[in-house]
């Protein structure tokens, strides 16, 4: 009889292609050695996403759902001890990360996932003390005990479904409640935003809705960098699905009618991040706790 798999990796995509080979490329990378099989749920792109994923030699599925419903097929599929949950534009940097989070497994504490911080160093201080849905491992028999009922509908015709709880406004804001309740915690990794350059990286030719000037002098921008015990594991880009195909001086906004972040500005960092890991040039910050508090813009 086959032992059981050692880790199961989720990845779920909607209009990925920028980054998902370079995300596939890295959990290959970085999970030699490991008994490991690797599903990407497609959300129906409209771009190379599926394509690129099976030419990566990944298990691919295609189907139209919510994240919080993705992430949910990619539990009730999982085959192994262990199972990680990640979004397409996460680039994991260290073969050491399945060994740090393995280690933080014990005395009940079933998940690791990164503190809800991040976008750079603003924007999300709602986050605090609750995990991130780019990236989660659990133990996988642990966490489908924490499964609630939800209530669907099929052609009007009520059925009860069990589930795992990603279906809060924030995707993962229930899950430490859910947790405590069957006993278990969940230990937060470290964020990091990357270092700060004397010339600005963007600058915009307008008022955007949401600014600082700290933004413009960030290396690699509303991107953040991960740890556990002093270890830089991964990186998570943030907004990587909107349409870059903006020039440097455009006026598009995250949001509508000027709200939100510059797209040109996203556009900057997201190359300068690819380009320099692509190049071997990555600047990657320091392992070390930040004295600075989360606050919205």
């Amino acid at each position: 009889m086959r032992s059981q798999r050692e880790l199961f990796i989720g990845v779920t995509s909607w209009n990925s292609a920028l980054f998902l080979p370079v995300c596939l490329k890295a959990i290959r990378d970085n999970t030699r050695g490991l008994d490991v099989r690797v599903v990407v749920l497609d959300n129906c792109s409209t771009d190379r996403s599926t394509a690129i994923a099976k030419e990566c030699g990944v298990e691919v599925l295609v189907e139209a759902c919510l994240q919080a419903d993705a992430l949910n097929r990619l539990v009730s599929i999982s085959d192994a001890r262990y199972t990680l949950l990640m979004h397409a534009d996460v680039v994991m940097l260290s073969p050491r990360w399945f060994e740090l989070c393995t280690s933080k497994l014990r005395d009940n504490t079933i998940m690791v996932s990164p503190e809800d911080i991040g976008c750079g160093p603003y924007s999300r201080p709602f986050g605090a003390d609750k995990p991130e849905s780019s990236f989660m491992f659990f133990s996988t028999q642990q966490m489908r005990r924490t499964v609630i009922t939800r209530w669907k509908r099929w052609h009007r015709v009520p059925y009860p479904s069990r589930a795992v709880d990603f279906y809060g406004d924030h995707i993962t804001h229930r899950l430490p409640a859910r947790l405590e309740v069957k006993g278990y915690r969940w230990a937060s990794m470290l964020v990091h935003c990357s270092d700060i350059v004397q010339r600005p990286t963007y600058s915009p030719s307008f008022r955007p809705g949401i600014w600082n000037d700290e933004l413009a002098h960030l290396r690699y921008g509303l991107g953040n960098f991960y740890s556990l015990d002093g270890v830089i594991t991964h990186y998570h880009n943030w907004y990587e699905r909107v349409d870059m195909d903006v020039p440097a001086d455009s006026t598009r906004t995250t949001g509508p009618s000027g709200a939100g972040f510059p797209v040109a500005y996203i556009k900057a960092y997201t190359q300068a991040f690819l380009g320099d890991h692509a190049s071997g040039n990555l600047v990657v910050p320091e392992a070390v706790r930040s004295t600075r508090e989360p606050r919205a813009l």
